[in-house]
């Protein structure tokens, strides 16, 4: 078949006509090796050489875990294996430290979900409060999100003067941040330890973090 879109649609309204004439290619040579070839990719060649038995099995049906067990209800109609088992069938059901209905037993419980683990190791990851810079001598933390005009200094100093003595502060609306100043690292490391993830002022979330030197 052609590739570019003109030169097709000519090829296939001449096909068409020859449908209409019963006129088919299929004596061409090339067109009966373009078939086999379709025939071997879709169907396999049990036959034929390694890559079509390949093809056959890859294709083929998996077998019908409840049939092993002795309790298929389907009969003919089930879509999975009944014949043909072998023992690496048998042991492809084993897979990962148990059956495969085990395993989807265990994630709808909760239980052994290396995914759920992932997302939940992710999670409580992020929870965690920055790591205190090294250099001592920064006692000052990050407040961003402060997007709103309602979050003055009066109300960002209630929440942390409970930490530490505050020796300045600066809001910046218009860059949606702010800054607060301990006079001691201690006091900082409290406050970021406690309110991390935690702060809401004005029914915004504060992302706190520490600044840089």
């Amino acid at each position: 078949m052609p590739a570019d879109s003109a030169n097709r649609d000519f090829w296939a309204n001449k096909m068409n006509a020859s449908i209409e004439k019963l006129d088919l290619p299929y004596n061409n040579p090339e067109v009966t090796t373009a078939l086999a070839q379709i025939a071997r990719k879709h169907n396999g060649d049990m036959g034929r050489g390694l890559a079509g038995s390949k093809a056959a099995k890859r294709n083929a049906a998996h077998v019908c875990s409840f049939f092993v067990k002795g309790n298929c209800n389907r009969g003919v109609t089930c879509p999975y294996r009944h014949t043909n088992i072998t023992e690496q069938d048998l042991e492809s059901l084993k897979k990962g430290n148990g059956s495969i209905d085990e395993k989807i037993r265990e994630r709808f419980n909760g239980i052994n979900d290396p995914i759920a683990k992932k997302i939940m190791d992710k999670i409580e990851e992020k929870s965690k409060p920055p790591a205190p810079p090294v250099d001592l001598n920064i006692t000052t933390l990050f407040l961003g999100n402060v997007t709103s005009e309602d979050i003055t200094e009066e109300v960002v100093k209630e929440q942390m003067e409970k930490f530490g003595k505050i020796e300045r502060m600066r809001l910046l609306h218009r860059q949606n941040c702010g800054f607060v100043c301990f006079f001691s690292r201690e006091g900082a490391e409290k406050a970021i330890v406690t309110l991390h993830d935690k702060l809401y002022l004005s029914e915004k979330k504060i992302k706190l973090d520490w600044a840089k030197a």
